[in-house]
């Protein structure tokens, strides 16, 4: 099974990704996917798509996970994914009009799973610290500590 993922349906509803330049949107996306996607999705293979007209990003090299549209838009592209479908798929949107599109076309069955789904435990972009950081933390990432909770909970250790 595979899921496509309507990319800036899913980060335009996320709290943790809304507020964000559209580039860093997307490399939120990739990034949590690429880390938890299997206990998300269990076993399903995914492809985020983007809309790539006129947006940035266009030359980015793009994974097996990743696709920039050539259609109008990316729903345009998903349905077309979900018509040419060889198996039953999943799509990952919270765009009623899309799902309807994609239920009307699909030949093996379909999916829907609703884009807070994919964040349910996520919470919104906390704002940035006013003045100088401490010295004890230059050159850590400002969320290594949600990195190490996430690491954690991957490697089965508890805090």
């Amino acid at each position: 099974m595979r899921y496509y993922i309507d990319g800036y349906n899913v980060t335009k509803s996320d709290p943790a990704t809304r507020t964000l330049a559209i580039e860093e949107q997307r490399n939120a996306l990739e990034s949590r996917l690429r880390l938890s996607a299997s206990r998300i999705l269990g076993k399903a293979a995914y492809t985020i798509i983007w809309d790539g007209a006129g947006g940035e990003g266009l030359v980015k090299g793009v994974d097996r996970h990743v696709v920039f549209t050539r259609k109008p838009t990316a729903d345009d592209a998903i349905v077309e994914c979900i018509r040419c479908a060889t198996e039953h798929t999943g799509v990952v949107t919270s765009d009623r009009s899309l799902a309807n599109r994609c239920r009307e076309v699909a030949l093996h069955g379909i999916d829907i799973v609703p884009s807070n789904r994919l964040f349910a435990q996520a919470k919104a972009t906390p704002s940035k610290r006013k003045g100088a950081p401490l010295p004890r933390d230059i050159g850590i990432p400002a969320n290594a500590n949600e990195i190490n909770r996430e690491l954690k909970k991957l490697w089965g250790i508890e805090d």
